[in-house]
């Protein structure tokens, strides 16, 4: 499905506005600094939602799988994709972590994971705005799904 050229063009677009609303710290994307979770709990919903072809979530985690690093989304060609980075492959996080896969949607995993979907990020992502990560999203998928990909 993303060897169409219109749906890596929209995932693009989603990670540029991402990125032009809330910036970087240290050349790492804000929004990857926390509410990644957030990110991939809207994304993957609005995704599913849409699509036949299914995305899911994947945790980024320490060795000893005691602390989450980052959340990300596995795409249906198995790449990775995030509102910072954007598509992006495994070998971003190997061997510094351990990719663990939520096939199935489960939130209070993802909720543990994500520290908390309901909080601020007053230090690395201050401006953050749940509402303003809906509307590009979904706004975005809506308009890909529209085109009949």
């Amino acid at each position: 499905m993303l060897r169409n050229l219109k749906t890596r063009e929209i995932l693009e677009k989603i990670k540029e506005e991402i990125n032009a609303e809330y910036g970087f710290q240290d050349e790492i994307p804000r929004i990857n600094y926390g509410p990644c979770g957030v990110f991939a709990q809207i994304f993957v919903l609005k995704w599913n939602e849409l699509f036949d072809h299914k995305v899911h979530i994947c945790f980024v985690m320490t060795p000893s799988r005691d602390e989450c690093d980052h959340v990300c989304i596995c795409l249906p060609t198995g790449e990775l994709y995030d509102g910072g980075i954007g598509i992006h492959t495994r070998n971003v996080y190997i061997p510094q972590f351990i990719i663990d896969e939520m096939v199935v949607y489960d939130e209070s995993l993802l909720e543990k994971w994500s520290y908390g979907l309901d909080r601020t990020y007053p230090r690395f992502c201050p401006d953050f705005n749940r509402n303003v990560v809906e509307r590009i999203v979904h706004t975005n998928l809506e308009n890909l799904a529209s085109i009949d990909v």
